[in-house]
């Protein structure tokens, strides 16, 4: 089964997350950190939903683009599919594993909406 992520970007995962605990009572789901054991992804539950916290975005953050679609796939050939759909007409810089992904990456499609897709 797919789901949908939301993901928002900010300087300080932590310090979003605690005024969303306040506003929504969100809990943590997951942490991911890097080779420098900085936090690089914080997944937290808001009213049953997922969203991401990133520290950093493929793309400039202006006003009213701050939200990523984050959609997690079954299998490869599957993710492949929408990646190469995506893509046409579109910009990204590929697909790599991370460290809560074995394969995600970052695709802005001819519309400019903004994907973010992995297994």
């Amino acid at each position: 089964m797919n789901q949908l992520t939301v993901q928002i970007f900010s300087s300080d995962l932590f310090e979003t997350f605690e005024h969303y605990k306040k506003a929504f009572n969100a809990t943590q789901i997951s942490l991911a950190r890097g080779s420098e054991n900085e936090p690089i992804h914080l997944e937290i539950d808001i009213m049953g939903n997922n969203i991401a916290i990133a520290p950093l975005a493929p793309h400039e953050i202006t006003k009213g683009n701050v939200t990523v679609i984050c959609l997690g796939f079954d299998n490869k050939d599957a993710l492949m599919q929408a990646y190469d759909v995506l893509r046409e007409g579109g910009q990204t810089d590929g697909l790599a594993e991370l460290p809560w992904s074995s394969l995600q990456g970052y695709v802005t499609d001819k519309y400019g909406v903004v994907w973010c897709i992995g297994l």
